[in-house]
């Protein structure tokens, strides 16, 4: 996911051949699945959990940080350097954004890295994964990390203590991950049966980790997220399809087709608009253009496409204020848009390349990941 690494679109598995790693490509024709109808699955009950006893998060945060918006985004700078770490490609914020999660991994390295983002400094390593981490998510309350990985497992974490409070198991690889806004709900997205290019998403409650829908999906789950709202859960991609959930039924409301794979998927904060991350243009199997598609929930209708990235949009999230979309290529260029007429905003090509995004929940830090293993925050710099 960074310059240094050569970059493949792989031609989609024959029947047979395990999938490979959620952020492979394919470029081969697929019929688009029409939509789905999830199934209560027959999992095994397990005992309620115990959730660790709330704590404060560690370090304190000084309240003079201005938020990241369209007013202020041409002084937004680099402001401290994480790292290093290998491939780093995921990150995370807690509510309170004092601690910055980041994981990925790609030989070794499979360890979840936790950052104290006022000082600079680490603050521990969670040890457990035996592959690729691919999303890792905070919950709300900020108690749990979640983190989805190709040895087919996601971990809940009281990463406070480093324990691991539950191991939820899947067939195959699993790449997504997102809490529901309130708590109640972790959906997890990845391969079913690779064989036979069947994905699904899984949802549990957070209070029992009992399973409560399985919704099938295709190839595999690259993408997603859910809306702000509560009301609708966005996921696919790697079909080229994303699925828009009722997350009341899982019933598929809307299908937002793509002409390529989907990488990363986000909603604005009033949950009117749906952001995807996906490739404009392809030359001998690779991409020459990535681009962002912008969609209106209500109608499921395409509204925009905003391109000139040099590679595939791996990373998107809008504004804590929902006035800008930010986006991020995978040989590391950073575009941001002003979502009142997506003119470009501010444009950087942050030093090492990635495609890793966050921004912290009260809006006044972004973080970048780089392709030497760093991770570059930002911030507002008011400079009179």
């Amino acid at each position: 996911m960074k310059r240094p690494m050569q970059v493949l679109f792989v031609i989609l598995i024959l029947a047979g051949s395990s999938l490979l790693d959620a952020c492979s490509f394919s470029f081969e024709i697929i019929s688009t699945p029409g939509p789905t109808t999830p199934t209560a699955t027959s999992r095994p009950s397990t005992p309620t959990m115990i959730r660790p006893t709330p704590t404060a998060v560690l370090p304190s945060v000084t309240p003079t940080q201005i938020s990241i918006n369209a007013d202020t985004i041409l002084m937004i700078e680099i402001f401290k350097t994480l790292g290093p770490q290998e491939i780093v490609r995921s990150l995370a914020f807690t509510p309170d954004r004092t601690v910055l999660a980041a994981a990925g991994g790609d030989t070794d390295d499979f360890n979840i890295h936790l950052w104290d983002v006022v000082k600079g400094q680490p603050i521990s390593t969670l040890n457990g994964h035996s592959g690729i981490v691919w999303g890792i998510a905070f919950s709300p309350d900020g108690q749990l990390l979640a983190s989805a990985s190709s040895d087919g497992t996601v971990k809940i974490w009281d990463w406070r203590s480093g324990n691991i409070l539950k191991t939820l198991s899947f067939p195959d690889q699993v790449g997504s991950v997102s809490f529901s806004p309130d708590g109640q709900t972790l959906a997890v997205g990845g391969l079913d049966n690779s064989k036979n290019l069947k994905a699904a998403i899984w949802t549990f409650s957070t209070a029992t980790w009992e399973s409560l829908l399985k919704i099938p999906e295709s190839v595999n789950i690259t993408a997603m997220t859910y809306a702000p709202n509560g009301r609708l859960l966005i996921g696919g991609g790697a079909s080229r399809n994303v699925q828009v959930w009722r997350t009341s039924d899982g019933t598929s409301i809307f299908t937002l087709n793509h002409a390529q794979q989907v990488l990363d998927a986000t909603v604005s904060p009033d949950s009117s608009t749906a952001a995807t991350g996906t490739c404009a243009s392809i030359l001998n199997e690779q991409c020459t253009e990535g681009s962002v598609w912008i969609w209106n929930l209500s109608t499921g209708k395409l509204v925009n496409r905003l391109g000139e990235f040099p590679d595939v949009v791996e990373s998107v999230v809008f504004s804590t204020d929902g006035s800008l979309l930010i986006a991020a290529s995978r040989d590391g260029m950073l575009r941001v848009y002003d979502t009142t007429t997506y003119d470009l905003a501010f444009l950087a090509d942050p030093p090492g390349g990635n495609g890793a995004l966050a921004i912290s929940p009260d809006g006044t830090l972004l973080a970048t990941g780089s392709g030497n293993g760093n991770v570059h925050l930002w911030k507002i710099v008011y400079r009179p």
